[in-house]
């Protein structure tokens, strides 16, 4: 079992608001194709942590559960909710209907969105504008005797529950898939943090999406992004290793696709990967009994 510091780390109230549903009307693929994409923002009563990332109808950048957003700041992304929520967090509503109900922080969309897993009994009971608070708790974790394994974005609930075993001085991670470096996209050499943004798997050219198996993916799912560095900003670093975790669906933008929000970084060969179908984000957290 890895040991950390958990017991250091502060424990802080973060509050974001649930936005409504986007689209920016028509626009072209990859391929020039006009699409009405659909999927970000709002609430999504069908859409869920586990669910697959491709093949929803008119989908784009999909996200499950609810989309709520930080509004203390001009920008989503400076705001603490932004910064400082971590995967596994408790969420709790504040207001509407279904106050005082809790769901789980399941991950953060590149400049705007956080996302928050609820019930679906829950779900049938909110509304846009509804508050939501996040006990933030994570920031600053680290790993006993790897502490040159960058963390980011898991609270202590996620990284202790994603099956990671230690063999001499490598972590060994249940990953679902391991993606060449080569792929990813949208939201790589960005100059911003690595907390309040992810980036993107591209799914631009067919041949390679069934090379690689890529319409398998499910949103939650643990994976492994070859020669990727992401400890100050996302970028290519030969011989590095990211886990990371696909927070919204597949797209067909050109150099977009799955997201990825970083786990685990690290320059070395501090981590060793075992491929297993089952590493999603919704069974370590208890999202879901069917995966």
């Amino acid at each position: 079992m890895i040991e950390t510091n958990k017991d250091k780390l502060l424990k802080l109230a973060v509050m974001g608001e649930i936005v409504p549903s986007g689209s920016g009307g028509y626009r072209p693929t990859w391929n020039g194709v006009p699409k009405m994409s659909l999927g970000m923002g709002g609430i999504k009563y069908n859409l869920r942590v586990g669910d697959l990332c491709y093949g929803w109808a008119s989908g784009d950048h999909v996200e499950p559960g609810v989309t709520i957003r930080g509004t203390e700041k001009p920008s989503p992304s400076e705001c603490a909710l932004a910064l400082l929520a971590c995967i596994g967090n408790e969420a709790r509503l504040t207001s509407g209907e279904a106050k005082n109900e809790k769901g789980v922080f399941t991950g953060r969309h590149a400049g705007s969105d956080d996302l928050i897993w609820f019930p679906e009994e829950t779900i049938e009971k909110l509304a846009i504008g509804d508050k939501v608070q996040v006990k933030a708790h994570g920031v600053g974790l680290k790993i006993k005797g790897f502490e040159d394994v960058r963390v980011n974005k898991c609270s202590p609930r996620l990284l202790e529950n994603l099956g990671i075993e230690i063999d001499g001085d490598q972590l060994v991670v249940p990953v679902v898939a391991e993606i060449p470096g080569f792929l990813m996209g949208s939201g790589i050499g960005s100059s911003q943090n690595v907390e309040p943004g992810d980036y993107d798997i591209q799914t631009t050219d067919p041949a390679t999406n069934e090379k690689y198996g890529l319409k398998k993916l499910r949103l939650g799912d643990i994976v492994l992004l070859q020669d990727q560095l992401c400890m100050n900003g996302r970028g290519y670093y030969k011989g590095s290793m990211t886990i990371g975790t696909i927070i919204h669906g597949w797209s067909d933008s050109a150099g977009h696709g799955p997201g990825v929000n970083p786990l685990l970084s690290t320059i070395g060969r501090r981590i060793r990967t075992v491929i297993d179908p089952r590493a999603n984000t919704a069974r370590y957290l208890g999202l879901r009994d069917d995966l």
